[in-house]
């Protein structure tokens, strides 16, 4: 092929092509924020389909797009306010288990070591927090405009995105449409596991793990379901570490029956009942996911792209799957002539 010759023919789609990598150049520092809210805007599309039969376009976009961000920053604030409330509390509870430790391993004096190491973890975290609290008060600004920019996104994509698919598949070849449209059918089911079903998870978690530890009578229940609804988020692991851990908390202070109320009831709402049982029926026939792979593509994508993994990471092992399923089924077609 003569390239100079093709390059003249094709000069306008090669500028097309080079100005958009300028601009992916330009925003890679927002490439996340972007992704993001294009994936949150894919998750909504169907509600957003269902309103504008009632209402205007833009109207419908702007309740939608403001309702997410709200429960975003609402959530956010909550969990923030909740554990630097129970701070002290967390780290009695870390003291115990380190006194119970080294006092059965017959180490040192625990109490002695559990409190020194208690003190030491809080003088670290005093000397970090005024100059955390400063780089957190530089980024004030920079964080309204990553939100402004965020509503923006979220609400263009919302307007413009059954367009732009349709424009897309108007250029895709007859013969490929099929699988293309497999392949974005698999990414919505993805993005509706991520965001719609493990954040329904995460709060049925903790309204069940509030009546658990109300049983429990440990004391600060929204501490303890706050942070079972933060680890429903991970899949297969779930909440499951916090049960752990506080089941050992339990037999440090020798209680059997928080031990065992830990072990049974707490185990079987905040864990069983959630992932093994809830969580199937919530995904059913439309997104057939295993666990595992949904694990693999969580921290898989977090290792390789950082907090960007965690959304990416799930998308690009399905669409590669899905991929390998395609060339195998087009691998396997006989072509006219092949018959013997």
């Amino acid at each position: 092929m003569n390239l100079s010759r093709y390059a003249r023919d094709h000069f306008s789609l090669i500028l097309i092509a080079l100005i958009f990598l300028a601009i992916l150049a330009v925003s890679w520092n927002y490439i996340f924020l972007f992704i993001l809210a294009l994936s949150v805007a894919v998750v909504i599309m169907p509600m957003h389909r269902k309103m504008i039969k009632k209402i205007p376009a833009g109207l419908s976009a702007g309740i939608l797009t403001t309702l997410v961000l709200t429960v975003i920053i609402g959530v956010c604030a909550v969990i923030v306010v909740v554990i630097s409330s129970d701070f002290e509390y967390f780290m009695s509870i870390f003291q115990t288990i380190i006194t119970s430790v080294t006092n059965l391993l017959h180490l040192t004096d625990g109490s002695d070591f559990s409190l020194r190491v208690v003190e030491e973890v809080k003088t670290v975290i005093l000397t970090l927090f005024p100059s955390f609290a400063l780089s957190a008060a530089q980024m004030v600004p920079a964080f309204i405009i990553d939100i402004i920019l965020f509503y923006a996104l979220v609400y263009l994509s919302i307007i413009f995105g059954d367009r732009v698919w349709a424009d897309f598949c108007g250029i895709v070849p007859e013969s490929s449409r099929e699988n293309v449209s497999l392949m974005a059918k698999k990414t919505k089911d993805i993005l509706f596991s991520i965001y719609i079903v493990h954040v329904f998870i995460a709060f049925l978690t903790f309204f069940l793990a509030y009546g658990f530890f109300l049983v429990l009578g440990y004391g600060h229940e929204i501490f303890f379901s706050t942070m079972c609804a933060l680890f429903a988020l991970i899949p297969v692991l779930g909440p499951l570490m916090v049960i752990i851990f506080v089941g050992v908390y339990a037999l440090c202070l020798g209680d059997i029956r928080g031990v065992l109320l830990t072990a049974t009831l707490g185990y079987f709402l905040t864990c069983v009942l959630t992932d093994l049982i809830i969580r199937p029926k919530l995904t059913g026939q439309r997104v057939k996911i295993r666990p595992m792979l949904m694990f693999v593509g969580f921290f898989g994508g977090a290792m390789a792209m950082g907090l960007l993994g965690f959304v990416l990471g799930p998308v690009l092992l399905i669409l590669g799957i899905t991929g390998y399923e395609i060339f195998i089924k087009e691998a396997g077609k006989k072509k006219p002539g092949d018959e013997v």
